[in-house]
């Protein structure tokens, strides 16, 4: 008689909770695009165990609090769990990475802009970094013909983060900031902050930070009359969830992880399709493939298969073709490497329509690319509803 397998566990720690908390999201993006790297990885024989995904989902920074994160990694590591994917969010991350690394029994593969968590056992698949975001998004308002701006930044960790790169980048490239603003990390009015900008006349503005600090600037420039060319790091990825963020974000340039160009991404849309029936055209499925490649490798080629054996295996990963970005971005780890990305524009700036009906291509850090058309009726909007 042939004794049953058990499956082996993998943690989903989701950090940050939007709206009514409908978990549609997961099931429909996160877990769908994590089975299918896991079927295709047992289709070519390197997965002969089943998995189990142990999801906790707590509300912590900003909205919430840090503690819930830190227990929901605790809850996943006596769970079973081999490998954590999460948290989300820095203001969560950094905090939690002093954690991960000390206990040193399960790594986790995070989406966290912040370096400041990387270590043993956390690895970083990031949409960017506060030292990278900048310096790529500073090239592009360059290239829009920007000598000027003025930075609103948000009051928080990753706010100043990103300001002290990105007064190096603009300084690099010879922009001249005209002015600073910090604006609160929640929804607020902005009114008072874009009059102050507008004073000193930049040809554009950049908001950095976790994204909510966007809201209401739109309704404060058109209060103001005034129209400048406006750029965001990856809080732009919000765009992609919902009309009203796209509404919020209309007409601004932005960080992101979605080209169309990418035959790797494509390919996997087409898949995805076939079964599902929908095609999620935007950055979050496929950067959840990406990590769900990742983490189904290292877990497929531990040795053993202890926490420890994944976070060993991580690190033998390499060039693996990614879904995420431009053509010809892949991912990698190594034994002193911890973010994932191996190539210089794994983030594509995209901008959203005036009218906000539609997300468009941009440019690149290598220069203005103009707005991509897809085939009739595929990838029309890069938007997921």
């Amino acid at each position: 008689m042939s004794q049953q397998v058990e499956p082996v566990k993998v943690g989903v720690l989701i950090d940050y909770i939007e709206g009514s908390g409908d978990d549609s999201m997961l099931e429909d993006i996160v877990l769908a695009s994590f089975r299918m790297a896991e079927d295709e990885l047992r289709e070519t024989g390197q997965l002969d165990r089943a998995v189990e995904y142990v999801v906790e989902q707590v509300q912590g920074l900003p909205l919430g609090s840090f503690k819930p994160v830190r227990d929901a990694y605790y809850r996943l590591v006596e769970a079973g769990c081999v490998a954590v994917f999460g948290p989300w969010i820095s203001e969560n991350g950094a905090p939690l990475g002093e954690y991960v690394n000390n206990l040193g029994e399960v790594p986790i593969l995070t989406v966290c802009g912040t370096e400041t968590m990387l270590g043993e056992y956390v690895f970083g698949l990031p949409a960017g970094s506060m030292e990278e975001e900048p310096i790529i998004i500073s090239h592009v308002a360059y290239y829009d013909g920007c000598r000027t701006v003025g930075i609103a930044y948000e009051d928080s960790m990753i706010g100043e983060q990103y300001l002290r790169a990105a007064r190096q980048a603009c300084a690099g490239l010879g922009i001249e900031i005209t002015g600073e603003v910090v604006v609160p990390q929640v929804p607020a009015s902005k009114l008072d902050e874009m009059r102050q900008l507008h004073a000193k006349r930049p040809d554009g503005i950049m908001l950095f930070g976790f994204g909510i600090g966007v809201q209401n600037i739109n309704a404060a420039l058109e209060e103001i009359g005034w129209s400048p060319r406006r750029y965001t790091c990856t809080a732009f990825e919000f765009a992609a969830n919902s009309q009203p963020w796209r509404n919020h974000l209309a007409g601004w340039v932005g960080l992101d992880q979605f080209d169309e160009r990418n035959q790797v991404g494509q390919a996997f849309l087409d898949r995805f399709e076939a079964k599902h029936g929908r095609r999620p055209a935007f950055y979050w499925p496929l950067l959840c493939y990406d990590v769900g490649r990742m983490i189904l490798t290292a877990v497929a080629t531990a040795r053993p298969l202890t926490g420890k054996g994944v976070k060993a295996a991580f690190e033998k990963i390499k060039m693996m073709p990614a879904a995420t970005g431009a053509p010809g971005t892949r991912l990698r780890f190594g034994r002193f490497i911890r973010h994932g990305w191996v190539g210089g524009e794994f983030l594509v700036a995209r901008r959203v329509l005036d009218d906000a009906s539609g997300i468009v291509m941009h440019g690149t850090i290598n220069g203005l690319v103009g707005e991509y058309r897809p085939a009739e009726g595929k990838d029309r909007m890069g938007t997921y509803d």
